[in-house]
């Protein structure tokens, strides 16, 4: 096995896809699984857990990609490799692909109620990989 993901129990949000980027590299994408942790930047609450992330790893051996955002950090203590996190702040994916022009990676998400939507998962717009759930969505913050 490549990735442990986690598969539940959650009641909405679990997400999602499996794809090879133009880099070579896998990518999957989980939901939020209606946990509130960090990943969903609520700052004092769960540590990392795998779950509203978007991973990218080396196929073969599931190792973290070489310039992943958090390549330098350590497991945190509940054994999540946030090493191997692309981006995290993600709500409920249910899509990710790559533009065949630029190569830039998109997610799609469904917002709460209405407002769902299509962002270009790009290092270089937001600090660190972080796509901002719980915090920003759609118009609102």
């Amino acid at each position: 096995m490549i990735l442990d993901l986690p598969a539940g129990p959650g009641i909405n949000h679990q997400g999602g896809k499996l794809k090879i980027g133009p880099d070579y590299q896998l990518y999957a994408v989980i939901g939020e699984l209606q946990r509130e942790g960090q990943l969903q930047n609520i700052k004092y609450d769960l540590l990392p857990d795998n779950s509203g992330a978007i991973f990218r790893v080396n196929p073969v051996d599931g190792s973290p990609s070489n310039n992943n955002p958090f390549l330098a950090e350590k497991n945190d203590s509940k054994g999540a490799s946030i090493a191997k996190y692309h981006a995290y702040g993600i709500r409920n994916s249910f899509g990710i692909d790559f533009d065949p022009i630029t190569v830039k990676l998109w997610d799609a998400e469904n917002g709460q109620d209405l407002y769902d939507e299509i962002n270009m998962v790009d290092q270089d717009l937001i600090a660190a990989g972080n796509w901002l759930w719980d915090l920003f969505q759609d118009r609102r913050e």
